[in-house]
């Protein structure tokens, strides 16, 4: 007869075991190992690196944690993160915290594909964020996680504020991008080009209450907020350079087939670091494709 498993093997058995994290758990280890000057240039995706970067993304569709053990960041590579305050402030259809009157904790990491990270290169940049449903910070829950990025294949603009993150971005021509995000990422996903935000609309909703959910999510920079000019984009978005030493996204939001965008809430962040934590700890989920009747497959 074969014999039991052991206590040890029970314990380790589910890989990504996770019943959710406190935010202040999380921020203690992103902005752990705050680097020096100059700011490191991590290198991220190369040739070699490819069945590694397979691997890393099938993990990001399954594992939910938000701190890993230390790993690398083979396309956003390079970051700064931030803290503050998620609020919806305008009547919604949806549910969740896309919800009129919904406010959470919040940290978000903004980012660029590659090493290309100064003004005038060719760059993708990126915002992804972890909403908490509550203003404790030792509180714990699950955070719904979000992901938006601008043009994959990069353009070239003044200020990492004037590029528009998205959750459904154009890929553009560059080989590098399509052959991920047209070739790599269609082996993981249905839609992949497609990173979904029902996290966000089924936080804090019942499993027996509906969910209602946008299609698209667009990040934009506050009206009237001045532009700081620097050569790397983490140096342009330190809160300093900013009134109040703060920094307001806006959350603009519509469905397919709508044609304007609805301002519906707004990020107002109020501490950051650029940090070995943010680079190598923090991770995002990106859950697996849930069809949509109003998809449109253009794009």
């Amino acid at each position: 007869m074969a014999s039991a498993p052991s206590k040890r093997r029970r314990e380790v058995d589910p890989v990504f075991e996770y019943d959710g994290s406190t935010f202040n758990e999380v921020k203690e280890v992103t902005w752990s190992g705050p680097y020096s000057e100059p700011l490191p240039v991590l290198t991220g995706l190369t040739p070699g690196k490819f069945v590694q970067f397979f691997n890393h993304s099938t993990r990001n569709l399954i594992d939910r944690r938000d701190i890993l053990p230390y790993f690398e960041k083979l396309i956003h590579t390079n970051g700064i993160c931030f803290t503050g305050t998620w609020r919806i402030d305008a009547k919604t259809p949806y549910t969740g915290y896309f919800a009129e009157g919904s406010e959470g904790l919040l940290l978000v990491r903004g980012s660029v594909a590659g090493p290309a990270l100064m003004a005038g290169d060719r760059r993708a940049f990126g915002w992804g964020g972890k909403v908490w449903p509550t203003l404790d910070p030792d509180a714990k829950f699950k955070p719904a996680n979000w992901v938006t990025v601008s043009k994959l294949s990069g353009s070239r603009r003044q200020h990492i504020l004037d590029y528009l993150p998205t959750n459904k971005p154009a890929v553009g021509r560059d080989p590098g991008a399509n052959l991920v995000n047209r070739g790599i990422f269609r082996l993981l996903d249905t839609r992949p080009g497609w990173r979904q935000v029902h996290p966000v609309s089924s936080l804090g909703v019942k499993h027996d209450e509906p969910v209602v959910t946008p299609d698209l999510l667009v990040i934009r920079v506050a009206p009237g907020t001045p532009r700081a000019d620097y050569a790397d984009f983490r140096d342009e978005l330190r809160l300093e350079n900013y009134p109040h030493n703060k920094l307001v996204l806006t959350i603009n939001v519509k469905n397919f087939g709508e044609p304007a965008w609805a301002r519906i809430g707004e990020m107002e962040l109020t501490d950051y670091a650029i940090s070995e934590g943010g680079d190598r700890r923090l991770h995002f989920w990106i859950p697996r494709d849930v069809p949509s009747p109003r998809w449109d497959s253009g794009g």
